[in-house]
This record gives C-alpha cells, structure tokens and sequence, in this order.
C-alpha cells in the first residue's frame, strides 16, 4: 500500500528564552568542551552540598518538584470487531457413562461453552435440537454472536442441583468490549435419550432474552482520543477532522470507469488494480474508503472528485500532529494493534487504535479513556430493539498537557537541522523543576504518515535499519559521552584528592600509566601543538585538557577504585532517569563488579582513566547528561526530569 505524507505546523506563543540557560546537543561524537544545560530538581542529592562548596551560586526559590504523579484509571478503548476469533483448539468428544446424572452432563457442557469449543458443544444437543440446527449453523450463531457483542470470554458455572423438571440452573459472566463484565443466570434443560442425557439447546441459553427471532446489536459509545498539548495549550496531537477518498461500486459509470481508475490512483498512489481490487465483489452502495487527505486538501478533493463518477469524498476523523516531523519524538504516533501486541496482551481487540511510541504510548491509557455501549437484543427482521444484554457507561480520555515551549522546540530542531543530515539530539530542561522544555532527535519522520500513509520512498527511509528515524536519539540511545563527562571527574578530584579549582597541574601533551607501554594523548596533538604545560584545575576543565584528567582518574582510582564510578553515579549515570510516561534506556556505567560480571575481567587503573574523559564502556544518554548538568546549575540536586505536567 502507497501514500502520500504530509507535514503540518501551526502558530505557537511567544518565546520563553529567559528561562532557558542552554540547549546540550549530542550528535554521536566527543565533544571537546561542555556547556550548561538547563533541568530541574529532586531534592537530597548527596552532590548538593560537594558543588556548592565549590562553585558560588545565585541565592533562588525553593525548587518545585520534579515530578507529576498520575494514577491511570482507564483502560484501553473497546473496539467491535467482525474479525472472527482464532478457533479454538477442539475439546475431545464427551464420553458420558449411561448412567451419568443430569448433573454431570451439564457439568461437561459449561467447560466446553467456557473452553470456546462451539463444535464439541454441538454433541451434547438433543436430537430436537440437532434436527433445527446443523453443526456448522450452530458453531456459527455462537461464533457471531460472540464476534458482534465483542466477547473475549464467557464462564459459565453451575449454580445448583437440577429442578424436577431436569433443568440445571447456570450462571455465565461475559467480558465483553463493548459493555464490560455482566453476568446472566439461566437454567440448563435436559432431557433423556435411552440412557444419557442430552441439553433440550435454544438460542435463549446464549443470551435470555434472544428467544427464536431474536438477534444480537450493540451500540458502542464513540469517543475521541484525548489531546495532546504545549504548557501554554498549544495542539501538539488531537483527533482533527480528515476527508477520505473512496468509491461506491454502484455508482461507477461503464465507460468512465477507466478515466476514474486513472486519476484515482494518481491521486492516492494505488495502482489501478489495487483499487479494483478493493471493491471487487463488494455491496453496490457500499462507500469503500481508499485514502485520508489533511483537512485543507477539502476544497481541491471535492473539485476533483466531482468530475468522477462513483468517486466520493466523505470527512473522517483521524489523528492529527500539527507540528509534524519537529515533534515527532516528543508526540510519537498511533496505529492499529499489530498481532504481536494482540498476543501479548488479551485486553487489546483487533482493529484498536493505540499509541505506539512517545507520549502517545507512554500516556495511552489516559488518552484512550474507555469507550461505554450496550449490547441489545433486536427482532431479526425489523430490527427493532427488545431488551437491553448489558450495558457500560464510559470513561471520557483525559488531555495530556506537556511541559514542552513549542517555540524553543522549533528552535531546537532548527539549530539541529543546520548541521545537515547529522544523527543527533537536542534537550533542553528547566534547572528549577527538572520539565523538559524541548527535545529534539534526527534523523525524524512524520507521525501524520502513519494517519494518511506513507510514499515508497518515505516509507523505504522510515524502515532503514542505518538511519532508524524513529529511534529517539534523546533518551532511547546511548553514546560515549567524551569530554562533557569531565565535569564529574573535577567533582570527584574536589570531594577526594582535596583539590580546588586552584589547585595547579601539568598539562603535558601525552600520559601513561608507571610500567605501562600504552601511551594516552592530549587533543593538542593530533592538532599539531605543544604541551598546555601548567594549568589551574578550572583551566584544565575550560581547556580540555585531557592528560591532566588522565591523572585524575588515575588518582582516584589508586585511593579507592569505586570512586570516579560512585561519583558518576550520584550524578545519574548508569540507570534510566525515571521520567514519567516516557521510554528511555539506563546506559552502562562500568565499575569493578560490572566489568567481572560482563566479561569475567578484574578492573584496572586504565579504565578509570578512559572513564576520566568520558570514554571506555561509558555510554549515557542525552537526557542522563542535561540531567547530569542541571545539577552544576541548581547548585547540586539532582532531577527526576517530567514532561506530562498536568492531565485535564
């Protein structure tokens, strides 16, 4: 299948630039130097009172908390389907001793009703009932029923001993998608046929009030999946209006059908076939749908197809992302449930809508909301309604609200878009509360293609294993951090080698370790400079100079090999940040215990100076270091950073 896809953008508030100290951009290479980045706070960092000892900083507000706790009462959305349920593995025919009371025949049939077996339930039916119905009518009407009343299970138990008239009082609890759980009580008659007992089967035993006339409708409630917003209300994904392209068999003129074909499948990108296909053997007069269009294709849809005859444009509702590819990491995108995910989890019904990655993964159950309905029983041939089965009342979704400034998010992924066709991220939190006020990973995609379809091209890049678009680069990979992880060395040096800023060192321009032969070098030689030669503390951090934080980890690892390790810890490393309602990887950081478990080696002193400079089996995440840094801006605590900020 071939679409088009389409971005969208919209207009956005005024600039919050005040607040913002820095944007921190990894593209997947070292970096020389650091920069500060802004987050927010979780308070009792054990780093806290270590950086204020040493780094003056401005007196401020008590810091807000960092975090937003929702509880998720809703559950995914019920969905009805006419897709038929996978059959079900067949229960060995019943061999019931002559002698077998009523009971112990009813006994077996609510285990092969409850075991879905509709085939074997056949065989405990009386001759009466067996001549009114055959096998395969039988295994059908129970198989529809369960299908159009969005039935995933039905227990059935016996209730009690069997009356004198031979009828065994049962009860059956149905889940259904549409209405929940209800329960029905029945009564179970048998009868005797030479020496068993047979069920005398009406369709009332599927649902009380069905009677000989009576069918199966349900009304689902129909809601719309929450919004998705900026902290100042601006759309980042909402269920817009879409108008989608399809034809009415019935209405196609003979000797028009090739023109319509033709400019169909210029216009949706099918070929001719694949549309013929679509509506081969279909009802006359059913619309069948072909392609959805953005809302302001409207006016040129409605032109073009009233030229052709049978065509027919119709408004749907769909998903839509305004900011389209420069959020697409922030927002993710929905799509129906794949069959992996309809194995792995039974709640989920065939053809549901469900968030798939970003926040409308991570948030979907507060989005989703569930959908309420009835089951009712109807006259077959008028339809008109009998009874009501059972009914749900809904959930309404609730909207999420993000703590993202729509204009710096634009302005994050223009800064990144200027350096080409990079692999990199961009994340920018506020050091007073640890939100995160943009991120930004590329290469991108647009989540409005998973709504109005992809091109080839679009899709073959979408799926390339190399550039990986959809990886969330920001918070879902992790890199070898290079010289911004010098700043936790310099703390380390501070908190216990008794250093200060001030303390001076040499800045040769290679270093090794006594008895070793491996030589580590400064930056300035590959660029072809001398040594740095002596230099403070906090000029060897604004220079980068490498060899003198290869004498730092070699210093802190000869006083206790753990410290660099713990130090990099306090400050987040090597375990996710736990920010709510988002995926994220934890990174490796390597100590002693992990490097004997990982590759049954012991540690030596040369890890701790690959580590010095961000290097070795180091590997964080750009969100783990803007939170690394926030710390070293809000004067020592470290964050739990948040997006969802509030829900409405």
């Amino acid at each position: 299948m071939r679409y088009h896809d389409y971005s969208y953008a919209g207009h956005r508030p005024p600039p919050r630039w005040p607040w913002v100290i820095g944007i921190l951009v990894l593209l997947g290479v070292p970096l020389a130097g650091f920069g500060l980045i802004q987050a927010g706070v979780i308070d009792g960092s054990p780093i806290r009172e270590l950086v204020a000892e040493y780094i003056p900083l401005p007196e401020s507000s008590d810091p807000q908390p960092g975090v937003v706790q929702q509880t998720a009462t809703a559950v995914p959305a019920a969905v009805v389907t006419e897709t038929p349920s996978a059959t079900p593995t067949p229960t060995p025919a019943p061999t019931l001793a002559p002698t077998s009371p009523p009971e112990a025949v009813a006994a077996q049939f609510v285990r092969t009703w409850t075991a879905g077996d509709y085939a074997a339930l056949y065989d405990f039916l009386s001759l009466e009932a067996q001549t009114m119905m055959s096998r395969e009518d039988f295994v059908a009407r129970y198989q529809s029923i369960a299908d159009r009343a969005g039935l995933r299970r039905a227990t059935t138990t016996i209730a009690g001993d069997a009356n004198a008239a031979h009828a065994v009082p049962i009860t059956t609890e149905f889940d259904s998608t549409i209405a929940g759980t209800f329960t029905e009580s029945n009564l179970l008659p048998l009868v005797q046929e030479g020496d068993t007992w047979k069920v005398n089967w009406t369709p009332s035993l599927i649902f009380t009030g069905l009677g000989s006339d009576g069918c199966v409708d349900v009304e689902p409630e129909q809601i719309r999946r929450g919004r998705i917003l900026d902290r100042d209300g601006a759309l980042l994904a909402y269920d817009g209006t879409v108008y989608r392209v399809g034809i009415v068999p019935g209405q196609i003129e003979p000797s028009s059908e090739g023109r319509v074909l033709r400019e169909l499948a210029e216009l949706t990108n099918f070929t001719e076939d694949e549309i013929q296909e679509r509506y081969a053997g279909a009802d006359p007069d059913w619309f069948i749908p072909l392609k959805d269009f953005p809302e302001d294709r409207g006016d040129d849809l409605l032109q073009m197809i009233s030229r052709l005859p049978g065509a027919s444009v119709q408004p749907a509702v769909a998903r839509v992302y305004p900011l389209g590819p420069r959020a697409a990491h922030l927002t993710g995108y929905v799509s129906t449930v794949t069959a992996e995910q309809l194995d792995a989890n039974p709640e989920l019904v065939a053809g549901q809508v469900v968030g798939q990655a970003g926040i409308e993964a991570g948030a979907n159950e507060l989005l989703t909301g569930e959908a309420g309905g009835r089951v009712v029983i109807v006259q077959c041939d008028t339809r008109a309604e009998r009874s009501t089965v059972a009914e749900r009342e809904g959930i309404p979704p609730r909207d999420v609200i993000l703590t993202i400034d729509s204009d710096l998010q634009l302005a994050a992924d223009a800064a990144l878009s200027a350096r080409g066709e990079v692999k990199g991220s961009a994340v920018v939190l506020d050091p007073r509360d640890g939100a995160v006020l943009a991120m930004v990973s590329h290469p991108t995609y647009d989540p409005n293609g998973f709504v109005l379809g992809f091109a080839d091209d679009d899709w073959d890049e979408i799926t390339d294993d190399t550039e990986r678009p959809l990886l969330n680069r920001a918070a879902q990979a992790a890199y070898p951090t290079g010289s911004i992880f010098k700043p936790i060395a310099f703390v380390g040096a501070m908190e216990h080698l008794d250093y200060t800023p001030e303390t001076v060192l040499d800045c040769p321009s290679v270093f090794s370790l006594d008895g070793a032969n491996q030589v580590w070098e400064d930056w300035t030689v590959a660029s072809g400079m001398g040594p740095q030669g002596p230099l403070t503390l906090h000029q060897a951090l604004v220079n980068s100079c490498n060899t003198i934080f290869y004498q730092l980890g070699r210093d802190l690892d000869q006083t206790d090999n753990t410290l660099l390790p713990e130090m990099a810890s306090a400050f987040g490393l090597g375990a996710p940040t736990a920010i709510p309602y988002f995926p994220e990887v934890g990174g490796t950081l390597p100590d002693p215990a992990w490097k004997l478990e990982t590759f049954g080696d012991y540690w030596a002193t040369g890890d701790a100076v690959n580590l010095a400079i961000g290097q070795g089996f180091l590997e964080a995440t750009p969100l783990q270091m803007a939170n690394a840094y926030a710390a070293l801006a809000n004067g020592g605590d470290l964050l739990q950073p948040y997006l969802v900020a509030a829900t409405a």
